[in-house]
């Protein structure tokens, strides 16, 4: 899994730290903002439901004056003396439109009804009389009268004549109010809310449209009328802060008001709300983003710089130098770190110069060998050439191994200065690679230790091509010489699999030996580079590559294993030299 870089750790805790806090903040603000506007509405519900209970108050007071102003006029008393229905009901109405309510009764002492005025139709003098007896018998001064879906608040007064100690009852007089929306009207007006009034579970007057009434008449028993205080309740799409205030409980029904706030404003703000705290957390966030961001450029630019240099310098690179700007402590690592790159670069120069040295060492040690042992082979085979005679040795023997021997020296003495050669020296001409191949692995069967080693050649497609057929006839030599040596102890088949592609061929030389050996699997290519060989001189995988490249191709370990190794050799169909002194271009 991926590291992430400091920077981006940096910038992720962060953010998620801004982003926890600024949404805290933010939804305390609103939480606190929700609590207040909450209060408020049910301040105001409660400031609207005692606003409806003092304007009932005012009315009632105000009823109940005038119930008692009347049955204290003269003219009234007068009237009812006469106890003639008739004449008491043509009477009455200028008394009714003096008292300036809606209903107005007046009834001998026992309950019978003498006037009778009302103004909406629907209530009868019979439900009057009915309810008043009620009242005479609880001896109520004030009361609700309810039938055929009206109810009115009354008020009692009993109308005397006489003296305080001969005072005789001449009757009673009963003036009151209907219960309907225009009364809600008033009531809703005086609270600033909408008003709902009902007996038992029906509503009688509201303020609120059909579908409201309708839809709250369905929610008044199981919601509110088991609710203590406020609560919220809907009603379609709109909100409500709902109260409810019980009027009178009791015969002939109980009365109950529904204080109605809405909620809409509240909901409004809120809304508005929201969304002033989504764009300001949004652009807090996006500032505090663009902020970080610069802040932990500049904290981690200069841990950057020293990634960098540690880079360059894991690399081999130790000319890669860096300025870290920043704290002391920034500073300071960067100091050392150049002091180190110093020290490593001294240490690496002095590695250097003793492996050179090394190496020249084993070169010069392995050259002097094989050249010694070449030239005391030529003078052995010299000496038997001069006593050929008198020991009577095969002169053409002797001659062929010293010429043997003059080949070999010459054969070391043209790698070294194929190797020393800084641009390549080749003469591209036609020819096939398999031809070329095949004289290689011939050359390789000709050592008599090679001749019963199986060696196989594959061929794909057009096998013509353009290069120099002798240096690449040497490399294919080393190659399947090195081969047929790493799988001495198996005798497994050495295989050349050669494919020809539209630029360049892919030759492919497979042994089944033991592979390459780990310590020197990077430095493989390189002069004088040899394991496990008694008499090798590491030159020929150096020829190999040289010769490759300078053919504009390439050379490279493509597999090895315990079970074998596989060397890919890709070079190019055609190759010609522009002119002395430059690299071979592809044609």
């Amino acid at each position: 899994m991926a590291r992430l870089r400091l920077r981006t750790q940096l910038l992720i805790a962060t953010f998620l730290i801004i982003c926890a806090l600024i949404g805290a903040f933010l939804l305390i603000v609103r939480h606190t903002m929700q609590s207040e506007i909450a209060e408020g509405v049910r301040q105001s519900t409660d400031a609207s439901l005692h606003a409806f209970e003092n304007v009932q108050q005012e009315r009632e007071l105000q009823l109940s004056r005038t119930a008692a102003m009347l049955a204290e006029l003269p003219t009234l008393k007068a009237v009812m003396a006469t106890q003639h229905a008739l004449t008491i009901q043509d009477a009455s109405e200028p008394f009714w439109k003096l008292a300036g309510s809606p209903l107005f009764v007046l009834a001998s002492p026992d309950g019978r009804v003498f006037g009778f005025h009302v103004s909406k139709p629907g209530w009868e003098a019979s439900l009057a009389e009915t309810d008043l007896k009620k009242s005479i018998e609880q001896g109520d001064d004030a009361a609700w009268w309810y039938g055929n879906g009206q109810l009115y608040r009354v008020f009692l007064r009993t109308i005397l004549v006489g003296s305080e100690n001969n005072q005789r009852q001449l009757g009673i007089l009963a003036v009151g109010y209907q219960i309907d929306s225009t009364v809600a009207g008033e009531l809703a007006l005086a609270s600033g809310s909408q008003i709902s009034l009902a007996t038992g579970d029906k509503i009688i007057a509201s303020t609120l449209p059909p579908w409201a009434e309708k839809e709250l008449q369905g929610k008044m028993r199981p919601d509110l009328d088991t609710a203590t205080g406020s609560r919220k309740i809907a009603l379609g799409a709109d909100s409500y802060q709902a109260a409810t205030v019980l009027i009178h409980e009791g015969p002939p029904a109980s009365v109950k008001c529904y204080v109605l706030m809405s909620l809409q404003p509240a909901n409004a703000f809120l809304m508005r709300l929201n969304r002033t705290i989504v764009v300001l957390g949004f652009s807090a966030i996006v500032l505090a983003g663009l902020l970080l961001s610069f802040v932990s450029r500049t904290v981690t630019h200069p841990l950057d710089e020293l990634v960098a240099g540690v880079r360059a310098l894991a690399q081999g690179n130790y000319e890669y130098s860096i300025n870290p700007r920043g704290s002391s402590e920034v500073a300071e690592l960067g100091e050392t770190f150049s002091k180190m790159r110093g020290e490593l670069r001294t240490s690496e120069q002095r590695r250097i110069a003793t492996e050179r040295i090394a190496a020249l060492g084993r070169a010069a040690s392995s050259i002097s060998h094989d050249l010694r042992h070449y030239l005391a082979a030529v003078v052995a085979n010299a000496e038997f050439l001069y006593e050929a005679e008198k020991l009577k040795l095969n002169r053409d023997e002797i001659y062929g191994e010293i010429k043997t021997a003059s080949e070999q020296m010459i054969d070391l003495l043209d790698s070294l200065r194929e190797l020393s050669r800084e641009e390549g020296s080749i003469s591209p001409r036609p020819a096939a690679i398999d031809q070329t191949i095949r004289h290689a692995v011939d050359a390789v069967r000709a050592r008599p230790e090679m001749r019963t080693r199986p060696i196989s050649i594959r061929t794909v497609e057009e096998m013509n091509g353009t290069f120099d057929p002798q240096k690449i006839e040497r490399v294919f030599f080393n190659l399947v010489l090195n081969a047929c040596e790493a799988s001495a102890q198996t005798q497994g088949e050495i295989v050349v699999d050669i494919r020809s592609f539209s630029e360049l061929f892919e030759i492919r030389v497979i042994d089944h030996g033991s592979g390459v050996p780990m310590p020197i699997l990077n430095t493989l290519f390189d002069p004088f580079v040899s394991f496990g060989k008694s008499n090798g001189t590491g030159l020929g995988l150096a020829i190999v590559n040289k010769v490759i490249h300078d053919h504009g191709g390439s050379v490279a370990l493509e597999q090895t294993s315990l079970a074998g190794t596989t060397f890919l050799v890709k070079l190019p169909r055609a190759v010609r030299v522009m002119s002395e002194g430059t690299q071979p271009v592809n044609s």
